[in-house]
């Protein structure tokens, strides 16, 4: 057994909080199944519900943006290499501040911090409304992803320190839907509204979803911290969450290549319905999320291991049917196996940062996760582009198995020490 899977079943596997424990002394004291399923700790809480639907109003919005505001700046802003401007600029806001948001997390408590975020995030979406010039919006987009930062590290944050540990593969996979549900449903319903009314309209609409979420988050009581006599230290990378934050950095500069380049390259291929990779990349993850979350729960070191190689592979075996794309055929299993791949790897990686890290840290280990998950689109994006300026995109997307293949070998890479910190 490696160092690494010591780690997890040291979290996992032992102790009293551990369901495992806990169904050790329910068999050896002949009891039956029922007792055991009435000893695990409550999931559904209201707080748990509310955040929930906090953060699935959240992404409503973030996702309604990202296939609209490109057809706005190719309306209203001219130049076609200004398209991609208002993504990098929100990603770049959202890199720059997660750093601080885990710190002030940790130093200063969820609520506040949450709070700062979610009204930093609806200003600029606020502004929207007044058809703003292109130049406007990609600054505004920038504060934006000031706001997404906090709010996004600190919902996260927050559904760490409400999911019980023994459940903690099955809550955040739940919570993990959030992401995935609108992933699905708002880029379509959102270029419906656009096409069938205007953006003025749309800007409205969407804005009213954060103050919706605004209005929910108010009704959550946020877990106190424990007063702590020293001084919060500031960390820009949390080295307990280093090794599963590599890992899913990898793993995103894959997948940029799918949400940047996948349209263009099914489009030369002769097919045009690319949005049915995204909806079945979307229900695939959607239902493969909870059910990765209740298997790593139930096999703990082992459930841990499979679903992060069983996603891996998933992944790579997507990207070759999608070089080979000609058909809707290839865009619809190509999306399944993508979409299965990264809903049993992101959230276990994800489980993987909390679980190694003690409470009065969730903050700056969820900010590391996330910070790494921006960065790797992000570089991803701006790779990717220089590679099939050379190679072509069907030499890409093979390529795109290399950060894959990586991800893995720095999962069950054997080191001394903390391994999950490398």
């Amino acid at each position: 057994m490696s160092p690494f899977s010591k780690t997890i079943q040291a979290n996992v596997g032992k102790g009293e909080g551990s369901v495992h424990y806990l169904e050790n002394r329910l068999v050896d004291a002949n009891m039956d199944a029922e007792t055991v399923i009435e000893t695990k700790p409550k999931l559904w809480t209201k707080d748990y519900i509310l955040l929930c639907l906090t953060s699935l109003l959240l992404f409503f919005h973030f996702h309604s943006l990202l296939p609209t505001l490109p057809l706005y700046m190719q309306i209203f802003g001219g130049k076609s290499s200004a398209i991609g401007l208002p993504l990098a600029a929100v990603t770049l806001g959202a890199v720059f501040i997660r750093p601080f948001a885990g710190w002030a997390l940790d130093a200063y408590g969820r609520k506040g911090i949450f709070l700062a975020g979610i009204l930093l995030f609806l200003m600029p979406a606020i502004a929207y409304r007044w058809m703003v010039p292109a130049v406007m919006l990609i600054t505004l987009r920038f504060v934006q992803g000031l706001g997404w930062g906090l709010g996004n590290t600190a919902s996260n944050t927050v559904a760490s320190d409400l999911v019980p540990l023994q459940r903690i593969g099955e809550g955040m996979g739940i919570f993990a839907i959030t992401l995935t549900l609108p992933m699905a449903i708002s880029p379509g319903l959102s270029l419906w509204l656009i096409d069938r009314y205007s953006f003025p309209l749309f800007f409205t609409l969407s804005s009213f979803l954060i103050v919706f979420a605004l209005i929910l988050m108010l009704f959550i009581k946020f877990p106190q911290l424990k007063k702590k006599k020293t001084r919060t230290e500031f960390v820009f990378f949390d080295r307990a969450s280093a090794r599963p934050a590599l890992v899913i950095l990898f793993f995103t500069m894959s997948y940029s290549s799918v949400l940047s380049f996948l349209p263009v390259y099914a489009k030369q291929q002769g097919v045009e319905a690319t949005g049915l990779f995204f909806t079945a990349f979307a229900l695939s993850t959607l239902l493969i999320r909870p059910a990765a979350g209740l298997f790593v729960d139930r096999h703990g070191l082992k459930g841990y291991n499979i679903a992060v190689a069983l996603g891996g592979i998933s992944i790579c075996l997507s990207l070759g049917v999608l070089a080979h794309t000609t058909s809707i055929l290839h865009l619809v299993v190509g999306g399944i196996l993508y979409g299965s791949g990264f809903g049993m790897g992101q959230p276990t990686l994800l489980a993987l940062c909390i679980m190694n890290t003690a409470a009065e840290k969730k903050g700056a280990a969820n900010a590391s996760y996330w910070a790494a998950y921006d960065i790797g689109v992000a570089v991803g994006s701006v790779l990717w582009g220089a590679v099939i300026a050379v190679t072509g995109y069907m030499e890409m997307f093979y390529l795109n198995i290399i950060p894959v293949l990586l991800a893995l070998l720095i999962y069950f890479w054997r080191r001394r020490g903390n391994p999950v910190a490398g």
